[in-house]
């Protein structure tokens, strides 16, 4: 008689438990301040252009900004935890050029032609 194999049922609870912990992790009241300050359009925007490679406007970046690195970070982690299949260090990567390239484009004067 076969013997029952219950690796995969350790892998989804360690999965599981790690997922616990991460939501733990979040400082739930900062999260809630942060949504207060942030539209949910930008939100989609980041997400997409986190995970899905596509570009981000100036004005999505202008309020990523404005809500702060400890707002878009507490997003970032967030997301992480709740999210299955992705990549932590490439999505971690990813938001850290999003970051970057939102301060940059806040920064930089829009070009204007005389």
């Amino acid at each position: 008689m076969a013997g029952i194999n219950i690796f995969p049922i350790v892998v989804v609870l360690f999965l599981v438990s790690n997922t616990f912990l991460m939501l733990e992790a979040i400082d739930e009241k900062a999260l809630a301040e942060c949504k207060k300050h942030f539209s949910i359009k930008y939100a989609h925007d980041a997400y997409n252009y986190i995970f899905h490679g596509q570009p981000i406007s100036d004005k999505s970046c202008r309020a990523i900004v404005a809500v702060g690195k400890k707002c878009h970070d507490i997003f970032l982690n967030w997301t992480l935890g709740g999210s299955t299949g992705i990549r932590r260090s490439k999505a971690l990567a990813r938001g850290k050029q999003l970051w970057n390239h939102c301060v940059l484009t806040t920064i930089t004067p829009a070009s204007s032609s005389y």
